[in-house]
């Protein structure tokens, strides 16, 4: 009987010399797999964390495209009103001209003057009433009485005369009207210019 008891003695060891190699195989085997899960599990954070700035990053890019295109919409629109404002008050300048030639027709001949007194009144109250309604839309009337400084930007020049007094170029008669749409000038007011004899 010991002599059979020694025999599986060595065997029973083997085998669980074996069973113990296969679980700590096992126990290596699942703690590679865990630690690979964990690293993919962190990888996949990673990546999840990624995505997450990068959508991030185009959500602020189409933020900022649409606030732009916002303004320059804005911008454009606000370009187009002047354009068109700046068209209806160039059209409605000649009405102004003609009322003032209609106005000034009435100067001069006293007895003419007083027959047509009425109607001198009537068209100066229209052209009173048209500029009212200009006015309101910001447009003014160049200065450009006689002896106003010359200035380029607001006076066209038609006619110059040398002028030995003259101290520098101002204007000596005005030909017709300028007009300005806030800072822009719609029409520069057409004059005559005295000058320093050079």
């Amino acid at each position: 009987m010991t002599t059979e008891n020694e025999t599986e003695t060595p065997q029973t060891e083997a085998a669980e010399t074996e069973a113990e190699a296969t679980e700590a195989d096992g126990a290596e085997t699942s703690e590679a797999a865990e630690v690979e899960h964990a690293e993919e599990a962190e990888a996949s954070e990673g990546s999840e964390g990624d995505n997450a700035q990068q959508l991030l990053e185009r959500l602020q890019r189409v933020s900022a495209d649409y606030q732009n295109y916002q303004k320059r919409m804005g911008r454009e629109k606000a370009k187009w009103t002047q354009d068109a404002q700046r068209s209806l008050i160039r059209g409605m300048l000649p009405v102004l001209d003609t009322l003032d030639a209609a106005i000034a027709s009435f100067e001069g001949d006293e007895a003419k003057a007083k027959d047509l007194a009425t109607y001198k009144q009537g068209v100066v109250l229209v052209r009173e009433e048209m500029m009212r309604q200009l006015s309101n839309h910001r447009v003014t009337k160049i200065q450009a009485e006689p002896g106003t400084p010359y200035d380029i930007d607001d006076h066209e020049a038609i006619m110059v005369q040398e002028d030995p007094e003259a101290e520098a170029k101002t204007v000596a008669f005005v030909a017709r009207a300028g007009y300005r749409l806030g800072d822009v000038v719609l029409r520069p007011a057409q004059v005559g210019v005295r000058q320093p004899k050079s």
